[in-house]
């Protein structure tokens, strides 16, 4: 499905719309459209286990705590070390998470460096604040990281390929239709519960793919 198969589906859901190549209204429908794009995201970042294949690689500087977070993750899953003297690059080690940091929480700002960074080596926990990662312990040579989250998609375009299921083109164009509606009075807020309400059900579906039933319960006795 290309961005002009949605555009079509808004015209059919506001027949006032031009947006066929060329006319009046395409510019603003793509506008919409992205700003659909956007809400639809913010959505899914909220929820586990949802569009989590996206991935990057985040290069570490020797004796430089922090690395820049990525552009575009909208949601952090994992990082792992990843081993690069084999090919292909393979993850060693996940990276741990830390909840506390320097002795201050991860709401307060950021004072001084993780409490272990006397020490150098290869990186074994992290912090970020979603601006920067802080690295733990301070890398004592260039290391890679791999990441593994929600990176969100490109802007659509009439003639780019959309990237998410079919099944997400009715809400966005629906979603987009609305946009277009908005008053000058209209509260911002009264968009993020519609988007909430539109785009739930599907991404709650899309989370769990696998619905087999219960998981039977195996019971193992060892006789010593």
């Amino acid at each position: 499905m290309t961005g002009q198969s949605i555009l079509d589906r808004m015209e059919i859901l506001n027949q006032e719309l031009q947006l066929q190549a060329g006319e009046s209204d395409v510019a603003r429908g793509l506008v919409a459209l992205n700003m659909a794009q956007d809400f639809f995201e913010a959505a899914a970042a909220k929820r586990p286990n949802i569009y989590g294949s996206g991935s990057g690689s985040i290069t570490q500087t020797a004796n430089t705590e922090t690395s820049t977070y990525p552009a575009n993750l909208l949601r952090l899953d994992s990082l792992w070390y990843l081993d690069t003297t084999v090919t292909p690059n393979r993850p060693a080690w996940k990276l741990r998470p830390r909840k506390e940091s320097g002795g201050h929480l991860p709401s307060s700002s950021w004072v001084r460096s993780l409490v272990s960074n006397a020490t150098t080596g290869k990186p074994y926990a992290y912090w970020t604040n979603g601006t920067l990662i802080y690295w733990d312990p301070l890398p004592d040579t260039t290391n890679t990281v791999r990441y593994y989250g929600l990176v969100g998609a490109a802007d659509i375009t009439a003639s780019g390929t959309f990237t998410y299921p079919d099944v997400v083109s009715l809400l966005l164009a629906t979603f987009a239709v609305t946009i277009l509606r908005v008053g000058l009075g209209d509260e911002v807020a009264d968009l993020n519960a519609l988007a909430e309400s539109t785009f739930g059900d599907t991404l709650d579906a899309l989370a769990n793919f696998n619905r087999d039933g219960a998981v039977p319960l195996t019971y193992e006795y060892n006789h010593q």
